[in-house]
């Protein structure tokens, strides 16, 4: 066989994996915009429709137009976004009639009203938003033919007309604000689940390679979904405030809200331990660290656990405790250090490990938090640190009522908190 037919069918799987990968990242930006696309559509149909009725205008496609532009595919649409677009059009409309009815349409006048609309959009806010819309109205004016029965104003008539059914159409039928908010959650829990399973990987087998492709994986992606829950935190927030159909998540809303801040905490760590364990694994010179690989597969089961809690409309970070309580059982240096034979590290690797389980314990702590501990609860789960005894071994050292006072060990009263609590950090125990 020659080389290149060789080299044939892979170029050839190649291409149809990029062709699947297209096909279903399409379907999924379908499946999760079909709603704000049916919105658009009707506030289109129903502005166009309330036009002709109220006004008496033949063909009222200001009307359409400006409802469609407001609500957009973009479910992050916001209120003050919103108010700038509507601002814009109507500011873009005003202006392109008051031009055409000065200086009439044609090619020059087109250039004048919009680099003027432009220039005038800037002057009055910064917003770009504000600015195309205000560029883009007075030109669609300018070029527009102006239909049998329809005066200067009529246009006016219509764009009101849009910004109004959009804004309505916009607030009753945004849905729950939940949603856009457990689907960031998802996909923020998803990518530290990935990188838990790549450092389980690199642990278990010894390979500096993984962990170093899981810190640079991380680095690079972590912040996108930080982001994007961000933005659904705010959206949902305007939703639960300004919609009727979302007061009555206003709580569940604020509940998701708070999560991200220890969630966020932990994929900051998380970038943290992808480095520790990096420098761990290549100062311990590849050596298998299995227990290292179940405590991290220990907090990709809570992790999930976390993203299982979001997704059900009674969020309830019980079972997420447990699998966190499970996790803080491995966070001593005794117990992740040793490699599969038994061995303790030796200096450089003594330091590196302990950093290491020192920056696990406190993901653990983050996590804790995110369910809506607080930090002293939270500290209540971990176990007792062990303390070098020299350079070159680890081992536990007697506690003294000083280091109890500063790290106290895992109670009943934590556990019986782990058992009975819900999501609620307002409830009382």
């Amino acid at each position: 066989m020659s080389p290149s037919s060789a080299s044939h069918p892979s170029r050839l799987e190649r291409a149809r994996g990029a062709v699947v990968g297209w096909f279903s990242t399409g379907l999924s930006r379908g499946r999760n915009d079909v709603l704000t696309v049916g919105r658009a559509a009707v506030a289109a149909a129903l502005a166009y429709a309330i036009s002709g009725l109220l006004w008496n205008h033949e063909f009222p496609f200001f009307s359409s137009i400006v409802a469609f532009i407001i609500i957009g595919f973009g479910i992050e649409k916001k209120m003050r976004k919103i108010v700038e677009m509507a601002s814009g059009v109507m500011f873009g409309v005003l202006l392109g009639e008051v031009a055409r009815s000065v200086i009439g349409s044609g090619t020059w006048q087109i250039l004048v009203v919009v680099f003027c609309a432009g220039m005038t959009a800037r002057f009055i806010d910064k917003s770009n938003l504000f600015g195309f819309q205000t560029a883009i109205q007075s030109l669609l004016v300018m070029i527009m033919p102006i239909t049998p029965g329809m005066t200067p104003g009529g246009r006016v008539l219509d764009a009101v007309t849009g910004v109004v059914v959009a804004i309505i159409i916009h607030l009753l039928l945004s849905g729950d604000p939940r949603r856009l908010q457990s689907r960031a959650a998802i996909s923020f829990y998803q990518e530290l689940e990935d990188t838990l399973v790549s450092l389980a990987l690199a642990a278990r087998s010894g390979d500096r390679g993984v962990a170093q492709a899981a810190l640079v994986s991380i680095r690079d992606t972590s912040q996108k979904y930080t982001d994007e829950w961000m933005l659904a935190n705010d959206v949902a927030n305007e939703m639960a405030t300004f919609s009727p159909t979302g007061l009555r998540h206003a709580g569940d809303v604020g509940r998701l809200e708070h999560l991200l801040i220890g969630s966020d905490r932990a994929m900051r760590n998380m970038r943290v331990i992808a480095r520790r364990e990096t420098e761990f694994l290549d100062a311990v010179h590849g050596d298998a660290h299995s227990t290292l690989a179940d405590a991290l597969l220990a907090a990709r089961d809570a992790v999930t656990e976390l993203a299982a809690a979001v997704a059900h409309d009674e969020v309830d970070f019980t079972t997420a405790r447990r699998k966190l309580r499970l996790f803080c059982s491995y966070l001593t240096p005794e117990m992740l250090l040793r490699n599969d034979e038994g061995v303790r590290p030796g200096r450089a690797g003594h330091f590196e490990g302990v950093t290491l389980a020192i920056q696990l314990r406190s993901l653990a702590i983050d996590l804790l938090q995110a369910t809506g501990l607080t930090s002293v609860e939270a500290k209540q789960f971990l176990p007792s640190l062990v303390v070098a005894a020299d350079g070159d071994a680890i081992g536990p050292r007697p506690m003294t009522q000083e280091m109890r006072a500063l790290e106290p060990p895992a109670t009943t009263e934590a556990i019986e908190l782990l058992i009975s609590d819900r999501s609620d950090p307002d409830r009382r125990r």
